[in-house]
């Protein structure tokens, strides 16, 4: 073989492997491209976010109950009709205050434990702002605290507490639950959470947003198709040296 056909050959496979890199992943019908990324640091493939509701805890050992809907992914602006085209990426949450510890005035940190998240993916689309409508649908992804989320705030416990937080989380469940166990993050885990939270919620409860990032792992098709780019892209190599 000449080395122009080698070349073209090997050409060909390297533009093999770089579309399946460039792939979506698809997912339960959640939509996603890891090379189409609005995330810092810009290592990572993967933002989201979205707004919550939870309940005012005031009292170690007291659960916060919560839920929400994601409208971000992989952009700087809603995007929810083309991650989750005809359907809805909702999510509901649960942990337990260990402290709320004053440092000045109405200054204080906190720490809660037993985070757990389980986002859904329903292809009903009823979200209505409550805990039922945010737990409809297929189990999309099951996250644990990996960390304790803390973070720090005012008037914390009273009801009326603003403040931001973060956690590290590990992938447990969920349809794709194979995209995120990536251990790619800081002590191995996979994702990392930051969120935030202020009075203004219904019935009494803060409401707040939140980022989920990190990074996910293409489907096995695009995996398979990256190396049998490599391997092509070899063969011409060879192919040439013998030449």
């Amino acid at each position: 073989m000449n080395f122009k056909k080698a070349l073209a050959i090997g050409l060909t496979s390297i533009g093999l492997s770089m579309s399946a890199q460039a792939s979506d992943i698809n997912v339960g019908g959640v939509i996603w491209d890891p090379d189409s990324v609005n995330a810092f640091p810009d290592a990572e493939d993967f933002f989201s976010s979205g707004n919550l509701f939870e309940n005012a805890v005031a009292n170690p050992g007291d659960i916060v109950n919560g839920f929400g809907i994601f409208d971000q992914f992989n952009s700087d602006a809603n995007n929810a009709a083309s991650f989750c085209p005809g359907c809805e990426l909702t999510f509901t949450f649960s942990m337990e205050l260990v402290a709320f510890t004053p440092i000045s005035g109405t200054t204080g940190t906190f720490d809660f434990t037993n985070l757990m998240i389980n986002i859904y993916v329903d292809h009903a689309p009823n979200y209505a702002g409550t805990s039922a409508t945010a737990s409809e649908g297929n189990l999309w992804l099951s996250l644990q605290g990996a960390s304790n989320l803390t973070g720090i705030g005012t008037n914390l416990g009273t009801g009326s507490d603003t403040g931001t937080g973060s956690a590290l989380l590990n992938v447990v469940g969920g349809l794709a639950a194979s995209n995120f166990d990536t251990n790619g993050e800081a002590s191995g885990t996979d994702l990392v959470l930051s969120s935030s939270f202020q009075p203004g919620g219904p019935n009494g409860m803060l409401k707040g947003g939140f980022e989920l990032t990190g990074n996910s792992i293409p489907e096995p098709t695009s995996i398979a198709l990256l190396g049998l780019g490599l391997l092509g892209f070899g063969a011409s190599r060879k192919l040439v040296t013998r030449k």
